[in-house]
């Protein structure tokens, strides 16, 4: 097996897990594609939806209805940023609740990965994961 399709198959999993935790837990309307923009929602506070389609690879037009979807939702909300031709893209109460719970369930799984590959096993396998991102996001800058 690859590197590539080992990382999609690890990654495709973990979303899916996350993903039917949140649903466990009373949150509707959620796909794998609108649970990936959560974290880059947190993280980057007051993103705009150009920059964040730029950060996940989705198109402008894919991400102006994924948003929308998760506006309806009530999970996240649009103010008025330094360009007022942009929106500013925002967590709300729910969005945040919902943060809170996937990073608990994350911090779980990742406490049994511990267990699984010892805690330096799980250590040098993010260390490695990082390594492969950075060199990986050097590539794409050529």
């Amino acid at each position: 097996m690859s590197i590539c399709f080992l990382s999609l198959e690890t990654s495709k999993i973990f979303n899916r897990l996350i993903l039917d935790e949140l649903t466990a837990q009373g949150f509707e309307g959620l796909s794998q594609a609108l649970i990936i923009l959560f974290p880059y929602i947190d993280e980057y506070k007051g993103i705009n939806p150009s920059t964040l389609a730029s950060k996940i690879g989705y198109t402008r037009q894919a991400m102006h209805k994924n948003l929308l979807k998760l506006e309806t939702l009530g999970y996240i909300l649009f103010e008025s940023g330094e360009n007022k031709k942009e929106k500013a893209v925002l967590l709300t109460s729910k969005g945040m609740e919902l943060m809170k719970i996937a990073t608990a369930f994350i911090e779980h799984t990742q406490q049994e990965l511990s267990e699984l590959l010892g805690e330096q096993g799980l250590n040098e396998y993010m260390e490695y994961q990082s390594r492969i991102v950075s060199h990986l996001y050097s590539k794409k800058q050529i």
